[in-house]
């Protein structure tokens, strides 16, 4: 029997046999949770609501903006972070023209990918920032920046203004890559509608509007450019959604 001594009169430590597999394994664990976390798990964007993730279901989400409660369905939103309810400065939104249909599984393609023809509208609700309406923005600010004041006049009621190009050593005025369509809309207020030009190195060129919605909020949609001819049946969609969801009293138009 031993006497727990050896030569020496030294002390023999006696290890379990279980310490070194049992630290393998531990090290092992945590070794493959960090791998599965690095790979599958949720990430600082998916955090804070910025990962596309369409809703489903239809139950409204309360936001308050400026003032005004909007109370979009959920199935209007593409990422999370649109879906917290309570005092935003801005909510965006996603519809299919021309039915403005919200998300659903088999639309997964056109409200997640950008194609050049997706019939998706991207529409933004926020507090208004512009100390101009939308006809003195015209007037004052892109109308002297164009090449002919007199535009060009277009089959689709709109008249096309271009911009002076960008030149070296020149400050660009920030509309070179865009040119500019303006007409009434059918509650007769002007409409200035951007579009990105057509170019090679533009592969899916989009359309955009911004417009003042009761006093302190404003409204801009994009869309795709092959549906700027139908922008007037398109404009008036949008803001006849926007009224559909303010739960305040309307401004009057």
């Amino acid at each position: 029997m031993s006497n727990g001594y050896g030569f020496g009169d030294g002390e023999i430590k006696q290890e379990s046999s279980w310490r070194y597999p049992l630290g393998i394994f531990m090290a092992t664990l945590v070794l493959c949770a960090i791998f599965l976390y690095y790979y599958v798990g949720p990430s600082v964007e998916d955090f804070s609501g910025n990962t596309p993730s369409p809703a489903i279901t239809e139950e409204p989400v309360r936001v308050e903006i400026g003032g005004s409660i909007f109370a979009p369905p959920a199935n209007y939103t593409v990422y999370p972070r649109a879906r917290r309810g309570g005092i935003r400065d801005e909510v965006v939104l996603y519809a299919l023209w021309p039915t403005m249909n919200g998300y659903t599984p088999a639309q997964r393609k056109e409200f997640i990918e950008n194609a050049p023809d997706t019939r998706r509208i991207d529409i933004t609700i926020s507090k208004r920032t512009s100390m101009f309406n939308e006809a003195e923005r015209f007037e004052r600010l892109y109308l002297p920046q164009t090449v002919d004041p007199r535009g060009v006049r277009t089959p689709y009621q709109l008249t096309k203004f271009t911009f002076k190009e960008q030149r070296a050593n020149v400050p660009t005025n920030g509309y070179a890559d865009t040119e500019l369509f303006v007409g009434n809309d059918e509650s007769g207020a002007t409409a200035a509608v951007f579009c990105f030009k057509e170019k090679d190195d533009v592969t899916s060129p989009e359309c955009w509007r911004e417009l003042e919605y009761g006093n302190n909020i404003e409204v801009s949609y994009r869309f795709k450019r092959p549906y700027l001819p139908e922008w007037r049946a398109l404009d008036d969609a949008v803001q006849r959604f926007v009224m559909k969801l303010d739960q305040s009293n309307p401004p009057a138009q």
